[in-house]
């Protein structure tokens, strides 16, 4: 997967995930990674994580348009939230990859072609492109795994470390 493909982070699970992983700051200083106008205006906050990071996290903008199709989606798929179905609408529009780790976003942005990664496949590409060396892969993972607000089964991100150590790495989606 190449990381200079637009990516735009639905939820703020994502970014808490890699502000716990301490990745936050790293990730969202990358060109290419954006966050809806309506999720930085209504959802991020210091308990996503600190504004510093928060100060760093580039908008893409909605417009009317995106608005209208918002609404058509929701009304197709009433247990979506208004910003998932944005983030599904500005994802296509923009032939962006979407960074999600919610279930119903996910199944709806695979069977429509949009491309859909989660916190670890996020780990994996900084890794795998140099940003981030593998002693801070297993450290991120670490406080991952300590957290209790991380929702990612420690099972799955020992999973990753195993395949980080063997060199292996899986595509994680």
């Amino acid at each position: 997967m190449n990381i200079t493909k637009k990516i735009i982070i639905s939820d703020t699970n994502i970014i808490t995930d890699l502000h716990i992983a301490g990745l936050a700051l790293i990730f969202v200083s990358l060109d290419n990674v954006y966050v809806s106008d309506m999720i930085i205006n209504d959802e991020l906050n210091y308990k996503t994580c600190n504004f510093n990071i928060i100060n760093n996290i580039k908008p893409i903008k909605s417009t009317i348009n995106d608005i209208h199709k918002m609404i058509e989606i929701s009304k197709i798929y009433p247990k979506l939230s208004i910003y998932d179905c944005m983030n599904y609408v500005l994802s296509k529009k923009h032939n962006a990859i979407l960074a999600t780790g919610d279930h119903r976003l996910r199944k709806l942005s695979l069977e429509n072609g949009v491309e859909v990664i989660r916190t670890l496949k996020i780990i994996e590409l900084l890794y795998e492109n140099n940003i981030i060396s593998e002693e801070e892969v297993f450290t991120s993972c670490n406080k991952l795994m300590e957290s209790n607000k991380v929702r990612i089964p420690k099972k799955d991100i020992e999973l990753f470390m195993t395949n980080i150590k063997s060199k292996k790495i899986l595509n994680v989606k």
